[in-house]
């Protein structure tokens, strides 16, 4: 599992979630978030690492990274799941497109939402996904505890479909 975090996060806040997942024999590597980051330097940190796959998630601004590794390098990656955002292509709250020439993903993908204007949002970016499709809504700003429990699940889900 690839994690990219959200930018409010360190990636030490992603220990627990890292600790549920190493207890399901999943490993991880954790990318903290840097605004300057694009999907090439994801895919030169994997490469250096030798990781060649594996399941991408992304925590809000992470996703929005997320989405577009996803969609540039379907080869390497086996199933996506992001937390409050929707594909690039879809207007965020404000009308905002944040990449018109996202292309499509093609991996299968689990969506997060904690809010209803994510989940609309989540739901319309739903067409720009080529295979499996999940929208759930998530506990993240209710209960911490539930809500690791709950996207470990969801990311052992994905990684157990390859």
């Amino acid at each position: 599992v690839v994690l990219l975090c959200a930018a409010q996060h360190a990636p030490a806040a992603y220990d627990t979630l890292c600790q549920r997942l190493h207890t399901a024999a999943v490993k991880t590597i954790v990318i903290g978030a840097d605004p300057r980051m694009h999907p090439k330097a994801v895919i030169a940190i994997l490469d250096s690492l030798e990781v060649p796959s594996g399941v991408l998630v992304g925590d809000r601004f992470g996703a929005e990274l997320a989405w577009e590794v996803a969609a540039t390098r379907p080869d390497r990656f086996t199933g996506l799941v992001v937390i409050d955002r929707a594909h690039p292509r879809v207007a965020d709250p404000h009308g905002v497109i944040r990449n018109p020439d996202c292309p499509p993903v093609e991996v299968n993908t689990t969506a997060l939402v904690t809010s209803p204007p994510a989940r609309a949002m989540a739901k319309a970016g739903q067409r720009f996904v080529y295979s499996d499709y999940r929208l759930v809504d998530y506990a993240g700003r209710r209960n911490a505890e539930v809500a690791v429990a709950q996207l470990a699940a969801e990311i052992v889900l994905r990684s157990s479909t390859w």
